[in-house]
């Protein structure tokens, strides 16, 4: 089968890559698309046939209705009729024609998880590849063990070497390589590994962040790069194989042709599909979206395709459209709103939602810090200045911002301008989101609090971080642990709250955030600042019902209500139930997407063990686990 958009188009985009990627930005071209359809969501027509799908317990999330005795959902035309005890519902539907399906009567029902943050883009790009990372990666037909150090991952690797079956001038694409858990493994480290299993095969590591690439020699003489190719370039390092930032403008088009072949595509986008059904994920948005017309077709195709179990919605870049319009200003705002053209079926652009972007990343120790210990300085992927100015022009014409913002200076700035704004331009229900919300202080979240903001934040970067943050000269056990102050979120205001994973930063596994929310446990087992936990029922409704708030959804989404949208998650235990410890292994059998049953791939049904318990590969019991080496 082709795809439908041929590799060449697809790497042509990717090869804006140093633009999208690095900036944590899009690339825009305006262009016309079909408008977005909801033909099939439309009020369910009274003589269309219902579907009642029978449970062991349906968790409604209905927090006005407090259905807890529900067993029975009936649904039509891709909505909700009625929820209740079987009799209730067959009672309210009448005399309307359906059938009753009893495959979920020893099952649990659930709201559809809403994903608030996900790219498709590096979702489809990274997961067809080998990945050795600093977590387990449970994937649809593989799964990769977490490499916690060096010696990990310098085991994993050599374990690929030794057992892939690939040609020998077939580059080994990686990706998951962090420096400050891995160390430094560049291009002489490389060397040696692949020589120590006597491998004469191009390997090229993509790092974690998506913003470097590493080669070993036989990958440089495999594009012909010379030593003299290099000269004057800059964030390039011939010696270490080392290509960063600016330096990615030279490697993307030598590579990207292999990177990102018709097959690799395909196998990106089928893992892709098939481990969001896996984890329960009907609905993802992708705040600060592509906006390159060849890349929104794709989606068009690729994500109405009848496999993909989810609704996909884009958020428009406000960052590179400010930026892309410096003379025009006045109409940016009509600017944007021309994205809304775009999109189709599955895929839709969110009206009068933006998102802009304060500091630099978390994994990437790039934001933005009051009183760094080493005098550590971040980057402002906006200045202060132009921050406030985009800001206000999409604050001005009503817009729900969304702003990615890690550290507490850079929060700081997000708090100053939102209530510079309000004084100035107040606003009922504006739902301001600070987006992922790594380090603040409590007085910052009091701040928020009292300014109607609402928070979507990545919970994972407690249970990956905290550990090694906690050992950083920047952050300091105290501002480590305290990541993603949830806690005082939940306790001490109240602003709704939604978990995300920003896939590939995080697992998409809903479950998972909870857990990490619910327990803040870290690699080590450590509990990284206990009061900063949240109930398992806060942690269950932001995967649910406050997660389709901050993206206004919660009228179609995050619950199950009498017409809102038929998206169900189908567990095998139920979450109030099972200890804490075991909300993360819940096993997903699939999902109801707008009515229709998803049976998630069996070899995803179960669950990895928990991340501290892996060794090295070699000693792991792959037919226990039921995966196969990815």
């Amino acid at each position: 089968m082709r795809l439908s958009l041929p590799a060449a188009s697809f790497c042509k985009v990717t090869g804006l890559f140093t633009a999208t990627v690095l900036a944590g930005g899009v690339n825009q071209r305006a262009a016309q698309a079909q408008p977005a359809s909801d033909r099939r969501l439309d009020k369910p027509d009274p003589n269309s046939p219902a579907i009642i799908y029978v449970a062991k317990k349906i968790i409604t999330m209905d927090v006005e209705r407090n259905v807890s005795t529900a067993v029975a959902v009936a649904v039509a035309d891709g909505r909700i009729l009625a929820v209740g005890s079987l009799e209730s519902v067959q009672s309210e539907i009448g005399n309307r024609p359906c059938i009753t399906d009893l495959e979920f009567e020893q099952k649990v029902i659930m709201p559809g998880f809403v994903e608030h943050h996900a790219h498709p883009l590096l979702g489809v790009m990274t997961l067809a590849l080998e990945i050795i990372a600093i977590e387990d990666w449970a994937l649809p037909g593989k799964f990769s063990p977490a490499a916690l150090n060096q010696d990990d991952y310098i085991e994993r690797l050599k374990a690929v070497l030794k057992t892939d079956k690939s040609d020998a001038d077939e580059v080994l694409f990686t990706w998951g390589y962090h420096h400050s858990f891995h160390e430094e493994i560049y291009r002489p480290l490389l060397d040696k590994i692949c020589a120590e299993v006597n491998s004469e095969r191009p390997v090229i590591t993509w790092h974690r962040s998506c913003h470097e690439f590493i080669l070993n020699t036989a990958a440089l003489d495999k594009y012909g790069i010379e030593e003299e190719d290099l000269a004057g370039r800059e964030q390039v390092s011939w010696e270490n194989g080392h290509f960063y930032e600016k330096g990615m403008e030279f490697i993307i088009p030598l590579i990207v042709g292999d990177m990102f072949s018709d097959e690799r595509i395909e196998e990106g986008l089928r893992i892709f599909k098939s481990y969001l059904l896996s984890k329960g994920i009907t609905t993802i948005c992708e705040p600060g979206t592509q906006m390159e017309k060849d890349i929104q077709e794709f989606w068009e195709d690729s994500l109405n395709a009848d496999d993909a179990a989810f609704r996909t919605y884009m958020i428009p870049d406000g960052r590179v459209l400010f930026d892309r319009h410096p003379d025009d200003r006045d109409n940016l705002v009509a600017i944007t709103r021309e994205y809304l053209k775009w999109g189709r079926g599955k895929v839709e652009w969110l009206p009068q939602q933006v998102k802009l972007f304060c500091d630099g990343a978390i994994f990437s120790l790039l934001m933005q810090l009051e009183d760094p210990i080493d005098g550590h300085e971040g980057e402002w992927i906006a200045t202060p200045e132009e921050y406030a100015e985009a800001f206000g022009i999409y604050w001005d014409a009503g817009y729900q911002i969304n702003s990615h913002v890690n550290g507490d200076k850079g929060l700081q700035v997000v708090i100053d301008t939102l209530r510079e704004r309000l004084d100035n331009c107040s606003r009922d229900d504006h739902r301001f989101t600070v987006v992922h919300f790594a380090i603040s202080t409590e007085e910052q979240v009091e701040a928020l609090g009292k300014m109607g903001a609402t928070i979507s934040a990545n919970p994972y970067y407690v249970n990956a971080l905290a550990d090694r943050y906690s050992q950083d000269d920047a952050l300091g056990p105290e501002r480590a642990n305290s990541m993603v102050r949830l806690g005082s979120v939940a306790n001490k205001t109240s602003m709704p709250m939604s978990f995300h994973s920003d896939v590939p930063m995080a697992p998409a596994d809903p479950l998972f955030l909870a857990w990490c929310a619910a327990t803040r446990r870290t690699v080590s087992d450590d509990v990284a600042d206990p009061s900063q936990t949240v109930t398992r029922d806060r942690a269950l409704s932001a995967i649910t019902l406050e997660s389709a708030y901050v993206i206004q959804k919660e009228d179609e989404l995050g619950s199950i209500e009498p017409d809102k949208v038929a998206n169900f998650t189908i567990l095998d235990k139920d979450p109030y139930e099972v200890p804490i410890e075991e909300l993360k292994d819940i096993s997903v059998w699939g999902v109801v997407f707008e009515g229709k049953k998803y049976e998630a791939p069996e070899d995803t049904k179960k669950k990895t063990k928990p991340i501290r318990t892996m060794l090295a590969p070699d000693s792991l019991d792959w037919a226990e686990l039921g995966y196969t080496r990815g």
